[in-house]
């Protein structure tokens, strides 16, 4: 991996860390992950088409929910980035095949949630039955168990993940400074003292 590479690791890991936790954050931040998301280009309609994981139907729904956990308010939202795209396309090149079938199957068990109690899909029902469904995941109620968790999890993770790896969510939604601390040239050593390691983040 290049220093560059490696330095951009290291900061994503500090940043994700403190919204996600460090163990999520490693998990999301593994192997060529940050490489294969800043391949992803986003789609204006990616939401409109199947994806390389997720149905029709499912990026329509995976839409609606990147609205719920990073709406757009004086900033722009997770919609506005395509998160719904980016999390599709990590899934596909990054994750393996359990993870995938877990991200669909949670996806999947919403939907057929909401069929039960409002004889309407997921993206039929208004923002507030879609909020409501989705606090009963996050709090395993109704008929959300334990087992849902992983999945609803892996599906949070990548959006937030995707959001603030976007230019968007670095530079406009998180404090942005090209060069943090600003820039001092020829400073003398005695003034330094000892080095600080990062071994924190190994």
């Amino acid at each position: 991996m290049s220093d560059s590479l490696n330095l951009k690791r290291r900061s994503l890991l500090q940043g994700l860390g403190a919204v996600l936790g460090t163990a999520a954050a490693c998990n999301l931040l593994g192997g060529n992950a940050i490489a294969i998301a800043n391949a992803y280009t986003p789609k204006p309609n990616s939401h409109k088409l199947a994806g390389e994981v997720f149905s029709q139907p499912q990026m329509q729904m995976l839409r609606d929910i990147c609205a719920h956990v990073i709406p757009k308010t004086d900033t722009p939202g997770a919609v506005d980035v395509d998160c719904h795209g980016f999390v599709d396309h990590q899934l596909k090149h990054v994750h393996e095949q359990s993870a995938q079938s877990s991200a669909t199957a949670i996806l999947d068990k919403i939907n057929q949630v909401c069929r039960t109690r409002f004889s309407k899909g997921f993206i039929e029902l208004n923002d507030a039955q879609q909020l409501d469904i989705l606090q009963q995941v996050e709090a395993l109620q109704g008929s959300f168990s334990k087992q849902d968790e992983t999945g609803f999890k892996l599906v949070k993770s990548l959006i937030v993940f995707g959001y603030y790896t976007s230019q968007s969510g670095a530079m406009q939604e998180l404090r942005y400074l090209p060069v943090p601390g600003g820039f001092r040239g020829s400073v003398p050593y005695k003034d330094v003292g000892t080095a600080w390691s990062s071994k924190a983040y190994y």
